[in-house]
């Protein structure tokens, strides 16, 4: 027989973990990762403190064709769409929860002594039915009565209203998790024009260098050239003072004409970063 799936995706404020693929052919247990269980992307274990061992239960009920969740007497609860199942250590009704659901298991946990913060599971849950179609959407019955216990009704049963204001909630936070990163990239591409822009200037720095040594090499080749012919001491010290003149006029020429260019390149990335 085909078997319902249930598909854990991360979201942006949870504890970060791998999406999970789970096969519901037989209640799931959801908890934390112990030696003998670790996680894997067929079950639904985390390896997250803030969760209970044995957290939660997942299942799909092939009698009335529907999912369920129940939090099995966690520390720090379980939610559907912002709302907790049950007080902390106390086992809730099975809740039945619609694909698009909003699942998370436990609540962020911050260490005094340490001052570091543990987070939590947060993930939206996409459920299949087992022919292999997507279960009813939370959107699809916004006007109905949100889903309740199978044996009694839950006295924290989230309503219209509240469901509402935690899906804008959602959508604020996605909102700010993209524009975080596109600060984030913005800030890596400066890093990386100003990396560029050195790693340029030290390359003219370079190439003006091994000009001048160029230009070095050549004057005392000629010179040599000049030293090795038979020549009178008057008409050496004359074409010595010709060529030394010449490199010099070269020099100045070729160092301006660098330096003009160096300039127009600074220019050239000083608009640029503007501009981005």
């Amino acid at each position: 027989m085909p078997s319902a799936l249930a598909i854990f995706t991360c979201r942006p404020n949870s504890h970060p973990f791998q999406e999970r693929h789970v096969y519901l052919d037989e209640p799931v247990k959801i908890g934390r990762s112990v030696a003998r269980c670790r996680p894997a992307q067929n079950n639904a274990t985390f390896d997250c403190k803030v969760l209970s061992r044995n957290h939660a239960l997942v299942w799909f009920d092939h009698k009335t064709g529907k999912f369920y969740l129940q939090d099995t007497k966690s520390s720090n609860g379980t939610f559907i769409n912002s709302q907790r199942l049950s007080r902390g250590s106390e086992e809730s009704p099975p809740c039945e929860i619609l694909s698009g659901d909003i699942i998370q298991f436990g609540v962020d946990v911050t260490e005094n002594t340490r001052k570091v913060t543990h987070g939590c599971i947060v993930s939206t849950i996409k459920l299949f039915l087992p022919d292999g179609m997507e279960a009813r959407l939370r959107s699809d019955v916004i006007h109905a009565p949100l889903p309740s216990p199978v044996d009694k009704v839950a006295a924290n049963t989230p309503s219209i209203y509240s469901q509402e204001l935690f899906q804008l909630s959602q959508y604020l936070q996605e909102a700010l998790h993209r524009e975080q990163m596109l600060e984030q990239k913005l800030a890596t591409l400066q890093r990386l024009l100003a990396v560029t822009q050195e790693a340029s200037d030290t390359s003219w720095q370079a190439l003006i260098d091994e000009d001048r040594l160029l230009s070095r090499l050549e004057v005392m080749g000629n010179q040599l050239q000049a030293c090795s012919k038979n020549q009178t001491e008057d008409s050496l010290r004359k074409e010595l003072i010709a060529l030394q003149e010449d490199k010099h006029n070269y020099e100045t020429t070729a160092k301006e004409s660098l330096r003009r260019v160096l300039q127009e390149k600074i220019e050239v990335v000083r608009k640029l970063s503007e501009v981005e």
